[in-house]
């Protein structure tokens, strides 16, 4: 349903027209930031009303996303960079680097909401809402949540470690909002201390997710060798060119949307200079029209006696 949802803003608003990834990027930070900016503005308002420490807090939590949102957008204007001198490669891989910086930002709010739950669990404050207030914060979180899904729904369509990023952001601000909710209902019914306990386990999910989300984006930075698949598929479209024995030595770089592949392949040794030149064109050209933004050095070897 979700994926159906930002299948119908992608076409709404022609995303997929041009430079999907760069408009992709910008879309999602946007529409954080208005998002954002309203639920902060809410949040304020009604925890000034309510003398809310935990609803203010929740504001200031709206706020941050919009600093990562800020960030997001800035990450994709420099990864979708082209190529100068300087990097040669492309500049793709700055959006995973912002990524790290969101999972970092992610790991600090875990931790804040783990300090806070302790201190709800010892010291519980009562606090008291109307149900039109628990309401409206209701309708906060769906909509946080509903921004969440589109942010991951177009970062797993463009591979987009930072929009995936921001997306765990924003469902942190759901489950912050959900815990003031929660609060809220638990002093009606006087379980006073559930809500420090939920909430010192959701931090620790959170922080959880943080440092999966570093790791995740590191590895290829530090240089993740590609998965079974890749090689499997680089394989198969070397060898359906014909007239080669072996593929091997299969090297990929990814910086960020743009591979660079190096393949090893074996003719027969009677083959003539031309037509190895010929085949290794022949491999690199079905690679490129296969692999989108891949980058083919062919490398021909005789095959073994």
């Amino acid at each position: 349903m979700a994926s159906r949802f930002t299948r119908r803003i992608i076409s709404l608003f022609h995303l997929d027209k041009g430079d999907k990834k760069r408009k992709y990027g910008y879309f999602e930070g946007t529409l954080s930031i208005i998002v954002n900016v309203i639920l902060f503005f809410i949040k304020l308002t009604l925890g000034t009303l309510l003398n809310s420490v935990s609803l203010l807090a929740d504001a200031v939590h709206s706020l941050s996303d919009i600093i990562t949102s800020a960030m997001v957008i800035f990450g994709f204007r420099v990864a979708t960079k082209p190529p100068d001198d300087k990097h040669p490669f492309g500049h793709g891989r700055a959006e995973r680097i912002v990524a790290i910086v969101i999972a970092c930002l992610l790991i600090v709010v875990g931790f804040e909401f783990f300090i806070n739950g302790l201190e709800r669990f010892k010291n519980p404050v009562p606090i008291t809402a109307n149900w039109f207030i628990i309401i409206l914060l209701g309708l906060t979180i769906i909509v946080k949540e509903l921004l969440s899904n589109i942010s991951f729904n177009l970062g797993k369509m463009i591979d987009s470690a930072s929009l995936k990023a921001d997306a765990w952001h924003h469902r942190t601000d759901a489950i912050s909002t959900t815990l003031v909710v929660f609060g809220f209902i638990l002093y009606h019914l006087k379980l006073y201390y559930l809500d420090g306990i939920i909430g010192m386990i959701i931090a620790v999910f959170i922080i959880y997710v943080g440092i999966s989300l570093i790791k995740e984006a590191s590895s290829v930075l530090i240089g993740e060798a590609p998965s079974l698949s890749l090689i499997k598929k680089i394989k198969d479209i070397a060898l359906s060119c014909g007239g080669i024995s072996d593929v091997h030595h299969i090297h990929v770089h990814d910086y960020g949307g743009r591979l660079e592949i190096t393949v090893h392949i074996r003719l027969k040794r009677d083959t003539h200079l031309d037509e190895a030149h010929d085949k290794a064109s022949e491999v690199e050209s079905c690679l490129k029209d296969e692999l989108r933004n891949a980058e083919v050095t062919v490398h021909v070897e005789p095959e073994y006696e």
